[in-house]
């Protein structure tokens, strides 16, 4: 991935890793407002398939109204775009724009303040994910007993 995204493999198919990023999503209060099923769109108008990609528009509404009064052209970056897709071997890709760009506005430290908190909560959506998706995780003996060394 690019220097603007946050990205990550989650191990898990393509349907529960999308339900598993809109639970992680709701955990950060992140309102989804669109979902685009990119598969579908370019099928019915280009008569193409593609692998199952979804694109999430998101936002934390209350950030949103904060920095829309005052900053209105601030739209132009909103919403927050997460997507996933089906990478064909039992994985996908979640991936999401990394705002840093955004979080060294000295000319505006509401807003800069604002992206740092939507960035940081992204990434822990990817790394929720992501953790979500993990099936090697370590497992403690089954037999041994409380302060036993």
């Amino acid at each position: 991935m690019g220097q603007y995204s946050i990205s990550t493999l989650v191990k898990l198919p393509f349907d529960r890793a999308l339900r598993e990023t809109h639970r992680a999503l709701a955990e950060k209060e992140f309102a989804v407002i669109t979902e685009i099923d990119l598969q579908a769109k370019l099928a019915k108008k280009l008569g193409q398939q593609i692998r199952p990609y979804t694109i999430l528009g998101v936002c934390v509404p209350w950030w949103e109204y904060e920095a829309l009064s005052r900053e209105p052209d601030i739209g132009l970056r909103m919403p927050s775009h997460v997507c996933l897709w089906d990478n064909g071997n039992g994985t996908c890709t979640l991936a999401t724009a990394d705002l840093q760009h955004l979080c060294h506005t000295e000319e505006n430290p509401p807003l800069a303040k604002a992206a740092r908190a939507v960035n940081a909560r992204l990434r822990a959506v990817v790394a929720s994910v992501q953790f979500t998706g993990m099936t090697n995780t370590p497992k403690p003996p089954a037999n041994r007993v409380a302060g036993e060394n």
